[in-house]
């Protein structure tokens, strides 16, 4: 009879060497095929993923198979409420993009200089102020403070073309929230302080995957109400 490997780790066995700093960790062989897909969406790269369940696990040191299935559900959850918000990043930065070009041409009909040969030109001084371009966004200033108007225009109007959207992508993020607070209540009673440390561990080193390059919903928010 052949010998499986054993999965979980005495407790009286000393502990595994951890891996040299320039390695990266992974999951132990014999657990990875235990834990099912990653049900990653097209886009996202697997190997990033695979990276941060071993990151994770390494930081929390998971004693068998159990303790395992906990931080790859932990994991997973926190994948997809950081992928909600990239696609909240996304949104936002498309209905700005929207917003800002419906506003100068508001400004240019305003200033009696409409022609819709210049729709090209905005879209491109739009995209330059999206990139951060400086003259950009001091031409668009001085244009839309020609014509009564500002840049402050722009976020009640982008809040409001993405309302119903981004009300369903809280909704979204709340119940991935709501599902990983009950696993990690599982993990609390299973080792006692080890749903904090695996709480930490995973957001830590998930939000590290992600950057925003456009304005917060927040920020957004706060520039609509005091527009009001």
């Amino acid at each position: 009879m052949s010998s499986k490997p054993p999965l979980r780790v005495d407790a009286g066995a000393p502990a595994p060497q951890k891996p040299a700093s320039d390695q990266s960790p992974v999951v132990p062989a014999h657990i990875r095929p235990l834990l099912g897909p990653s049900w990653l969406i097209e886009g996202e790269d697997p190997q990033i993923y695979e990276e941060l369940l071993a990151r994770v696990g390494a930081a929390v040191d998971p004693l068998d198979v159990i303790d395992w299935l906990l931080v790859k559900d932990v994991v997973a959850l926190t994948w997809q409420i950081q992928r909600t918000r990239r696609h909240c990043d996304a949104l936002m930065r498309g209905a700005r993009r929207a917003s800002m070009i419906k506003l100068l041409q508001v400004a240019c009909s305003r200033l009696n200089s409409w022609d819709p040969k210049l729709e090209k030109e905005i879209e491109a001084l739009v995209s330059d102020w999206l990139a951060g371009d400086k003259e950009a966004a001091e031409g668009i200033e001085s244009m839309l403070a020609q014509s009564g108007l500002s840049i402050a225009d722009v976020a009640p109007q982008t809040l409001t073309l993405i309302a119903e959207e981004l009300d369903r992508i809280d909704q979204q993020t709340q119940r991935h929230e709501e599902r990983r607070d009950k696993i990690l209540q599982q993990i609390e009673r299973r080792r006692l302080g080890w749903a904090k440390l695996v709480r930490q561990a995973s957001e830590e080193v998930v939000d590290a995957e992600f950057t925003e390059t456009a304005p917060t919903l927040a920020e957004d928010r706060a520039r609509a109400k005091a527009a009001e």
